[in-house]
């Protein structure tokens, strides 16, 4: 059943400032709050079920979960997504729901995992791989290993880390490709490769609800994260931290550590991942923005193509759109 004009005139009227906003909406719907008014008549059922390799999806539904919830579309959340103090019933519907696409429905700020067969451990987030992905070694905006290892002030801050003393001011020009030199360490872990994952082809890989990646990206986050004058502990104590390194943004995303990225996106009660929402949201055409009830059709295709801006494929904003309108069916 399609999205109808009557559903649209009722939406048309309806906003939220914050999460109890929402809830209340909800609650009118059918006694629940919006995770539990999902998990009761959405989750695993029609376009939100288990199809061939495809899971399921529910929300998570404990005190945590529904805490980043809160946070997600509290008044500041919503400031830093979409600029301004509210948003409509059809943005809240299509966000949450990508949300609730990429991160299963836990509403975790994810980081993107490393390694596969033939690209072990980090050698995945440097090398290029046909038809699956680019090296983020040499993303466009992105510092190379080889210019890093080269650079007095990665070295500064990064030199006594493990394989520092190896590769600080390398000559060794296979840092500045795409496949990662396999006689040095694969691993994760920090005690044994803390100097090349401080790399940006390692620290700047995708984090949050849709996976911001590359140095260009992080710039804008800490440009937010130094202009920023609210109340939140994460971000001011990160801001404290690196107004004392330099007044530089480029400078600092070379001397930020992935211990302050982790921080930010994992415990900053979700306001850097809802910023790179709006980062990307405004570098993909406002999508958000571009979210249209005045018909059906151009409702369905407005929503469509959050879907296909965030995910660049067809076959996902079908799913998506299908996901979006069977909510609205409901509703």
């Amino acid at each position: 059943m399609p999205i109808t004009q009557p559903f649209l005139n009722t939406a048309a009227t309806v906003s939220f400032a914050n999460a109890t906003d929402i809830d209340n909406f909800f609650n009118l719907q059918n006694a629940h709050d919006f995770i539990g008014w999902f998990n009761t008549n959405v989750a695993n059922k029609g376009f939100w079920g288990k199809s061939g390799s495809r899971a399921g999806i529910s929300m998570s539904n404990d005190s945590k979960a529904h805490d980043r919830f809160n946070q997600l579309w509290s008044g500041e959340g919503i400031q830093a997504i979409f600029g301004r103090i509210s948003v409509s019933l059809l943005q809240f519907l299509s966000l949450q729901s990508i949300i609730n696409n990429e991160t299963g429905g836990s509403l975790l700020p994810l980081t993107e995992r490393v390694g596969s067969a033939g690209h072990p451990g980090i050698a995945y987030a440097f090398d290029r791989i046909p038809g699956i992905k680019k090296s983020y070694n040499t993303l466009p905006g992105n510092k190379t290993c080889f210019k890093l290892f080269n650079d007095a002030a990665y070295n500064n801050a990064f030199q006594n880390l493990p394989l520092g003393s190896q590769l600080k001011n390398t000559t060794d020009h296979v840092w500045e490709g795409e496949a990662y030199p396999q006689s040095f360490p694969v691993s994760t872990n920090p005690a044994a490769a803390g100097y090349v994952l401080e790399a940006d082809f390692f620290k700047f890989r995708g984090r949050g609800y849709i996976q911001t990646t590359g140095r260009a990206n992080y710039i804008k986050l800490i440009d937010f994260v130094m202009s920023y004058h609210g109340t939140n502990i994460v971000v001011n104590n990160n801001r404290t931290n690196w107004v004392q390194r330099s007044n530089d943004h480029d400078v600092l995303a070379t001397v930020s550590s992935n211990a302050e990225w982790d921080d930010l996106f994992q415990n900053s009660n979700t306001l850097i991942a809802a910023k790179s929402i709006e980062i990307h949201n405004s570098l993909s055409g406002n999508y958000l923005g571009n979210i249209n009830g005045t018909s059906p059709s151009v409702a369905a295709a407005t929503i469509r193509n959050v879907g296909k801006r965030i995910s660049g494929a067809e076959t996902y904003a079908d799913l998506y759109i299908s996901r979006v309108t069977q909510i609205i069916e409901l509703l």
